[in-house]
């Protein structure tokens, strides 16, 4: 092993204190730093370099036995007795704040783009009215909505052919508005924007702030488990763009790519980074490559806890586990077998199918496995030992693997499981910004990790979908959307019904008249309801209930003053309540 000097380059700054205690003698202070055991490092030499060939021997090394130490789950639990809504968990990553700052960048815009342009006679845009924190929460939810309900296009969801017809979207917001809404959306201050090729210039400046706010509520709100991994998920974008990317290897081709890191055993999205080319902040700036680089910028709140980080073959290297080990992090990994530091011997190592080469050099193991092909692993956690994997194999034999290889298999997925489950129920309609595209993915795994969150606090979870339409409903009761420009073109039952303020006045002259007259909704099929039952087998009248000049002004409704106004806006099923106060009114007829 490397000699103190060199083995100090290679710590982070905020442990070099640490390390020096440790391993340089400095410091007489008998404490002990807990997850670490003196004994790993028995075998450190002095002025010998790891990632030389003779560093290198055959065999592997026993598990360094390190303990965990991080505070694995959800932080800020509710107390005994408290119970979280499925909106108070996904409101701790969309806070008001966030969210206000959303309606404070569209409202800017808008007026900004409005000043500047001048609209066509019937252009919908001219319909806009500055929105509000509520209507942005309406937005959002039914952004997740139709994540749940699938449409060929976006403006089928205001369709009122009754086949293909979604009455929830028209009970919320008009078409118009939702895509005025659209339309305007924005995360950022364009009047500050830093021109491209200036200094402070930032290829991620259209998220703006509410991105930021949104990833670091990830991180603090949960704290994953043991075992983590970090691997590339990808948002599917085919415009133009300069950081776009091609995996030929993921289900999603062409898009952006994000650098994830997840709980291995929930699936949980803790960090992430998004992929923006040499533009970003994916600089070499370590001279160990710009994958070393984002591995250890995603673990940097993670290391010195013990975690067991995996990885594939992109991240793997000798000097990263080595920097990793330096930091009380273990890792294990595929291994490209042309990195730096991988010994000669494993390279030309050739074993037999089934069987294994291993190496390490007292810190590091190495091992080549022939399986359908040769595969090369890299870890600092395990013992590099074929294993029983309680199974076999046609002819009844028993089938063993090498240990890293099975937890490899076993805790390497949890990136892909994110995006798995965030697909199912994604935004997937077109657009022609790139940040809207990352924004809606980022408001889906918000989703995702809200559920995850209510999984762990609730003693009887409910299904992904459950959760996700409920978070759908309690957003668009809190919106409180009461703007005219909000109501949608069924002005029937809707969900801010029992819960938001209303006022009565008059319904709208139509035509030649002056005071319109309409059937009241909670009479008249009330009454109908009520004649059917008293009547059995006679044809009903073709309208029963009373004629009301009034409405409610909020959802435009026709209602009656007395009694109907108020059973409307208190009682879920108001028609039903109606029946029921008429028979004590009236008693004699059957319900």
């Amino acid at each position: 092993m490397a000699d103190g000097n060199f083995l100090l380059r290679n710590v982070l700054p905020e442990n070099r204190d640490l390390f020096e205690e440790i391993f340089l003698n400095e410091d007489s202070d008998d404490a002990e730093f807990e997850g670490w055991d003196g004994d790993d490092f028995d075998v450190v030499e002095e002025h010998r370099n790891v990632f030389e060939d003779d560093s290198w021997v055959q065999g592997g090394l026993p598990p360094s036995g390190r303990t965990f130490i991080g505070n694995a789950g959800v932080t800020n639990p509710p107390e005994e007795g408290e119970t979280l809504s499925h909106l108070d968990i996904f409101q701790r990553f969309f806070t008001e704040d966030v969210i206000g700052m959303m309606v404070l960048e569209t409202n800017r815009y808008a007026a900004s783009y409005l000043d500047n342009r001048t609209l066509s006679q019937h252009s919908r845009l001219k319909k806009w009215v500055p929105t509000t924190v509520g209507e942005m929460k309406a937005f959002l939810g039914m952004v997740i909505a139709m994540g749940l309900v699938r449409q060929t296009d976006i403006q089928e969801y205001w369709t009122t052919n009754e086949v293909t017809s979604t009455p929830f979207f028209g009970t919320v917001m008009s078409r118009d508005r939702f895509m005025n809404v659209m339309s305007f959306f924005h995360l950022c201050d364009n009047n500050t924007a830093v021109q491209r090729g200036l200094d402070g210039y930032s290829p991620l400046q259209k998220l703006g702030r509410p991105y930021t706010d949104i990833l670091k509520s990830f991180e603090n709100c949960y704290n994953p488990g043991r075992n983590i991994a970090i691997d590339e998920g990808m948002i599917p974008w085919r415009g133009k763009l300069n950081f776009r990317v091609y995996s030929p290897d993921k289900p999603i081709k062409y898009g952006l790519k994000m650098y994830m890191l997840c709980d291995s055993a929930n699936g949980y999205c803790s960090r992430l980074e998004l992929y923006t080319g040499r533009e970003g902040v994916q600089l070499d700036c370590s001279g160990n490559g710009s994958t070393y680089d984002v591995v250890m910028r995603l673990m940097e709140p993670y290391l010195n806890k013990g975690h067991h980080l995996y990885t594939d073959n992109y991240y793997s290297s000798p000097q990263l586990f080595y920097d990793l080990f330096m930091n009380a992090t273990l890792a294990c990994g595929t291994l490209r077998s042309n990195r730096r530091g991988v010994p000669k011997a494993m390279k030309e190592a050739h074993p037999a199918k089934g069987e294994i080469s291993v190496f390490n050099n007292g810190t590091l193991v190495a091992l080549k496995y022939a399986d359908k092909k040769d595969v090369s692993f890299l870890t600092t956690i395990h013992e590099g030992v074929m294993v029983d994997t309680g199974k076999r194999d046609h002819d009844g034999n028993r089938i063993v693997r090498p240990d890293c290889v099975l937890s490899y298999n076993k805790y390497m997925g949890a990136v892909d499981r994110c995006d798995q489950m965030v697909s199912y129920n994604g935004f997937d309609r077109r657009t022609l910004k790139w940040w809207k595209k990352v924004f809606f993915h980022i408001l889906g795994i918000a989703v995702l990790n809200s559920y995850i969150i209510y999984k762990e606090i609730s003693q009887h979870p409910v299904l992904q979908r459950v959760f996700r339409r409920e978070v759908v409903r309690q957003l668009v009761m809190e919106a409180d959307v009461t703007g005219p420009e909000s109501r949608g073109r069924k002005k029937g039952d809707n969900l801010q019904r029992l819960s938001a303020r209303h006022f009565i006045g008059h319904l709208p002259p139509t035509g030649t008249k002056s005071a319109a007259r309409r059937r009241c909704v909670v009479c008249g099929p009330g009454e109908m309801e009520l004649y059917r039952a008293q009547h059995q087998g006679l044809p009903a009248p073709r309208r029963l209930g009373r004629e009301t000049t009034f409405q409610c002004k909020q959802c435009c409704v026709p209602l009656c003053v007395e009694p109907c106004f108020e059973l409307y806006h208190t009682k879920a099923e108001f028609v039903l309540a109606y029946k029921r106060l008429r028979l004590t009114t009236q008693p004699g007829q059957e319900e």
